[in-house]
């Protein structure tokens, strides 16, 4: 048994109507299209009836069928190959972005800072923490704004402004005057913190690594995940006890894994099981 599969477009009825991802390639083998569904057949099936996907679908030549055990194996999987294989019609879509972070960087006289980098891949800094992320430098900046509003935060020590003394928002009555050292930096640094509250990344809710392993609904496939500080470290799919395939992780931390993971782990559906490696027997 494999968990992949080819079809040609007119074979649409021959593909799984369980979970997993497929592929759409062109006439000289390129690839046009990753996407996932909890419905395979029915979702494939969709893309050529809709009007707006005609174009791409012309150019269709042949159909990968990627089984997963279930909806936590289908965007994991989805979202690295769109990451490794940048098929054409995805990145036109959602051009690939680096992610931005907002690092924490305190100054000389004990104030928080907040300085915005593009990265490609998270490192984390206990020197620099990490107050959010972010898809691009506008949607920081909007956010940056807004809070400074909202809890009276200065813009110039959130690098909204380069001025040199006072801020302009100071003489709006609309800062505390932290960029001069009026305000008590400890309020401040806690009013900074409190606002950077939903955009901050979960504090990993163990002591080590656990594994994530997923059924799906009749038992005949299963997805081992290794995962530690919210990086996916290595994942197996298993039929029938052998194993089908076993690609790597990246071992860095990736913003969209991140999220997929969080939520799974946060509330495991009834397919999911986590548990905690040192206590995980195979």
């Amino acid at each position: 048994m494999s968990d992949t599969i080819f079809v040609a477009p007119a074979d649409i009825a021959s593909v799984p109507n369980g979970p997993g991802v497929y592929l759409f390639y062109g006439t000289q083998g390129d690839l046009l299209y990753v996407g996932k569904s909890v419905t395979l057949r029915a979702r494939v099936r969709s893309h050529f009836a809709e009007r707006s996907e005609r174009k791409m679908m012309r150019r269709v030549q042949r159909i990968e069928i990627r089984c997963t055990a279930g909806e936590l194996g289908a965007l994991l999987l989805e979202s690295q190959l769109i990451k490794e294989l940048k098929p054409l019609f995805n990145i036109a879509q959602r051009r690939r972005r680096r992610i931005v972070v907002a690092r924490r960087v305190d100054n000389r006289d004990g104030y928080a800072a907040v300085k915005l980098h593009a990265v490609d891949h998270v490192a984390f800094n206990p020197d620099e923490p990490i107050l959010g992320l972010f898809k691009h430098f506008t949607q920081a900046k909007e956010f940056l704004d807004r809070i400074a509003h909202e809890h009276r935060l200065c813009p110039k020590l959130l690098g909204l402004e380069q001025a040199r003394r006072y801020c302009f928002a100071y003489h709006l009555h609309r800062c505390d005057g932290a960029c001069m050292g009026e305000e008590n930096s400890v309020a401040y640094n806690k009013r900074l913190e409190h606002a950077f509250n939903d955009r901050r990344v979960q504090a990993w809710p163990y002591d080590g690594p656990i594994v994530v392993e997923e059924r799906s609904d009749d038992g005949s496939l299963r997805e081992v995940f290794t995962v530690d500080n919210w990086c996916l470290l290595a994942s197996t799919v298993m039929a029938g006890g052998a194993a089908l395939e076993h690609p790597s992780g990246s071992h860095r931390f990736d913003y969209d894994a991140y999220k997929i993971l969080y939520t799974c782990i946060s509330d495991p559906p009834a397919t999911v099981l986590v548990r905690e490696i040192s206590r995980f027997k195979q």
